[in-house]
């Protein structure tokens, strides 16, 4: 068997525990079932933090709370003057082996350091302990039951020991979350990079048809190889006789038009020939221009996009709202999140779900982000971010470049109504101009052509259309180089989420169907201790569907009815015994390296009947050493009835009982020879005059003496007496002894000698005068601390007035059997 038993646990310094110089340590038995009693407030839940700490590395209580109430600086003891929380967990092996100290700190600043002995890896061992089902308060499993299904659900492959594999399965689910994958690689904007470019791609194919019929004289064949049209295009400029030398040993791309132009104007002679190659260029870059030009239609187009944006984010309030409602919904849609009319950034509740009211300003968002989307795209298909080059021919130099500042704004999709309509008028006017501008070329080149040779003004036009088809062949290899690699890129991107998609699917299929096998071993092991805790005839049923994380908690058997949901109809004891029974089934049946489970009240919603069942099955049927194999047990208890039961227990064997006193700004101490410690700790600050820190420990010595003398001689004591105030204890305590002492002196059965019962008188009345008058009534200013130091030597002597000599001049004293017999 491996894994590890928890031997002793030390503390100082933490939440509750100050025992500056002096750790509380409790002493565990690996072998027995442990309990730990302590009134409210002593400093119980604080060893269960502690021990929370030191293996998880945080109290989700504290954590949990709201960022105003600083819950890390609660970590650590407020009055001790170190400012620092050690913890020390003695582990020893189930297998057999030496003990190894694993030594947990905390400092003011939130550092955490574990250093471990014998050279072994701390941080290896708490990891191995760190299970569901080590660590149940009351609240925990109390929760278990009023889970959302997909929450109980990743809680309970804790407590099945797939822990790992639910996180793994979470994150999976994560990463395949479709909307997340494409914000994280940007999906969109690659897209709108893909449509651009397929917009340029197009408009390059129409010019370089255009080019290759202008400079060939036949059509252009897109299925025709490269190659050949290129020859094709060599074959029509080198037939020129003017132009074959500047053609002959070069590829049709390395011919120079201008060369050919200059050519031209040689055999022609003048400035006409020149002006005309000039007036056939700017007429080819005008005409390429308002070719990118959108259509009307397509211009009313964008308006309209525009215009329905401006009417979804009218809806809104802005980005930072929109971060704002979408961090607020991940919270409210959390499971753990259990009111959702309670707002999470106020903390104010409502009469109606905030998350539905989330929920409803996010679709806002959405209707934005949708409308931006359809104008984004509309932008880069129909090439609106592409007109610099008909915006820089058609501008006027005082004029702004309306086009080129919109692309960015266009790109994103976030053009508002009034800049779409002037971006459409300022389309307008430059297409404007460039139809009157391309009508003069052509007019002012008809004219001039008039006047040139026919033959030298096809020449021009030739090299013109070479020069056309040349540059927007390079076009056409640019688009189609950046259509194919953001083709790849996004091949790539969605085999990854093509993978990511199986692989969540695959695991969660396994994932699941792991948990239902351990769910269907765990579910007779449940029913069998709810049985023995309730005894009645109720039978509780975990169901867990296919595939998914939700599990389900309902009745197989309510009494004479089949299939009632556990939530609707069990009372809190039930419901508590329903999670109990769920967690001990699971730490049975799939411990960890832990071979140890600390209870902190878990019984207080239970009757004192359920109670003791609780603790048989425990005893019985669950812990060491009653199941041989089973963990070991340490439970954390205030009640007063249990720890009578416990009492009880210790006396049979094979349970380890310990109480626990103290307060959160002195020291916590176990009873068991804790009490020479208080007396000796309250007289050193007697000895300085701290009377406000000694009167609170000579309470609590005095009631510890008290008990131990009716304990030890056996006075009876009435039960309402462990009801009253505590400020009325040690009174009551006082009057029940002096009452038996009364009844047997006057029954001549008395054991204690003449001096001890005149002792007694005086010792009470110095307990009762001196401190409980003025104890009882709150006044402990009156203290002094000569007078308090009377009163710890009062109680000495009362304690001493119910002892005798044995054997006679040893030196050695003992209680007496009884009121009426020494020994």
């Amino acid at each position: 068997m491996s894994g590890w038993y928890l031997q002793k646990v030390s503390i100082e310094g933490f939440r509750g525990i100050n025992n500056e110089g002096a750790p509380l340590v409790l002493k565990l038995k690996p072998d027995c079932v442990n309990s730990i009693s302590a009134p409210n407030g002593v400093g119980k839940t604080s060893i269960f933090d502690a021990v929370v700490y030191a293996i998880t590395g945080r109290i989700p209580k504290l954590d949990d709370l709201p960022a105003t109430e600083k819950g890390s600086s609660y970590y650590l003891n407020r009055f001790h003057a170190g400012g620092v929380g050690t913890i020390v967990l003695s582990l020893v092996p189930a297998n057999g082996g030496a003990e190894v100290d694993v030594t947990v700190r905390r400092d003011a600043a939130g550092t955490r350091t574990v250093v471990a002995s014998a050279g072994a890896d701390g941080n290896a061992i708490l990891a191995d302990l760190n299970r569901e089902f080590v660590l149940l308060d009351g609240k925990t499993f109390q929760d278990f039951i009023d889970l959302a299904p997909q929450r109980r659900g990743r809680s309970f492959a804790g407590l099945l020991g797939l822990k790992r594999y639910s996180s793994l399965r979470q994150g999976l689910a994560s990463l395949a979350n479709t909307k997340a994958f494409n914000n994280h690689f940007a999906i969109g904007g690659k897209e709108a990079k893909q449509n651009s470019a397929h917009v340029r791609l197009e408009r390059a194919r129409t010019n370089v048809k255009e080019a290759f019929t202008a400079l060939v004289a036949e059509e252009y064949d897109p299925a025709e190889a490269e190659a050949t049209m290129l020859a094709k295009a060599h074959s029509a400029l080198s037939g020129i006789e003017l132009l074959k030398p500047l053609c002959e040993g070069r590829t049709f791309e390395e011919i120079d038009p201008s060369k050919c132009i200059d050519a031209a104007k040689v055999a022609e002679g003048g400035e006409a020939r020149a002006e005309l190659a000039k007036i056939l260029r700017d007429e080819a870059r005008w005409s390429e221009a308002l070719k990118a030009a959108p259509s009307e239609e397509d211009a009313k187009r964008l308006v309209e996009l525009a215009d329905a944006r401006d009417t979804t984010l009218k809806l809104t309030q802005g980005d930072l709202f929109r971060q704002l409602y979408g961090v607020s919904e991940i919270i409210l849609a959390d499971d753990s999140w259990g009111d959702k009319c309670v707002c999470p950034t106020c903390d104010r509740s409502d009469a109606g779900s905030v998350l539905d009211h989330v929920r409803h300003k996010n679709a806002a968002f959405e209707a934005v982000e949708s409308a931006s989307a359809n104008l984004a795209q509309e932008w880069t298909e129909k090439g609106w971010n592409q007109l610099d080059e008909l915006e820089r021919l058609g501008r006027q130099a005082e004029e702004q470049a309306q086009l080129a500042e919109a692309r960015d704004v266009g790109l994103k999709g976030a053009l508002d109504g009034a800049r779409a309509r002037a971006v459409t008028e300022w389309l307008k006017t430059l297409a404007d101009r460039a139809v009157s501008k391309v009508k003069d070329l052509t007019e002012n080149k008809v004219a001039l052509e008039k006047s040139l040779p026919d033959k030298l003004t096809a020449v021009v036009e030739k090299a013109e259309a070479a020069r056309r088809l040349q540059s927007n062949l390079s076009d056409l290899r640019a688009a189609l180089s950046e259509q194919s690699a953001i083709a790849a890129e996004l091949a790539r991107i969605a085999r990854v989420k093509k993978f990511l998609d199986a692989a969540n699917s695959c695991f969660a299929g396994a994932e699941s169907a792991a948990s239902a096998r351990r769910l269907a071993a765990i579910e007779p092991v449940t029913r069998k201790i709810f049985a023995a805790i309730m005894y009645t005839d109720v039978v509780p049923a975990l169901k867990k569907r296919a595939g998914s994380e939700d599990l389900s908690i309902s009745l197989a058997q309510f009494w004479t009815l089949p299939g009632i949901s556990a939530q609707a109809v069990l009372s809190e004891s039930y419901r508590n015994a329903f999670a109990i029974s769920v967690y001990l089934a699971a730490a049975s049946l799939y411990g960890g390296g832990a071979r140890f489970l600390i209870l902190d009240d878990v019984t207080s919603s239970f009757d004192s009947g359920h109670q003791f069942h609780l603790m048989n099955v425990i005893k019985g049927q669950f812990a060491r050493p009653g199941v041989v194999d089973g963990p070991q047990v340490i439970l954390l208890s205030h009640d007063t009835v249990l720890e009578k039961l416990f009492n009880t227990n210790v006396k049979d064997g094979g349970w380890w009982h310990q109480c626990i006193q103290g307060t959160a700004r002195t020291s916590v101490l176990p009873q068991s020879g804790a009490i020479h410690r208080i007396r000796d700790a309250t007289r050193a600050l007697l000895d300085t005059g701290n009377t406000d820190d000694a009167a609170p420990r000579i309470r609590q010595y005095l009631e510890f003496k008290l008990e131990e003398v009716i304990s030890r001689v056996g006075i009876p004591v009435p039960i309402a007496i462990a009801f009253n105030d505590d400020k009325h204890m040690a009174k009551n305590l006082i009057d029940a002894v002096k009452a038996a002492v009364d009844l047997h002196h006057a029954a001549g059965r008395l054991v204690l000698e003449p001096a001890q019962l005149a002792g007694l008188g005086t010792s009470v009345a110095t307990i009762v005068s001196n401190y409980l008058a003025h104890w009882s009534t709150g006044q402990t200013h009156a203290f002094t601390a000569p007078s308090l130091k009377g009163v710890m030597q009062a109680i000495e002597s009362f304690a001493g007035c119910f002892q005798f000599e044995d054997p006679a001049g040893s030196g050695h004293y003992r209680y007496y059997r009884s009121l009426s017999q020494k020994s």
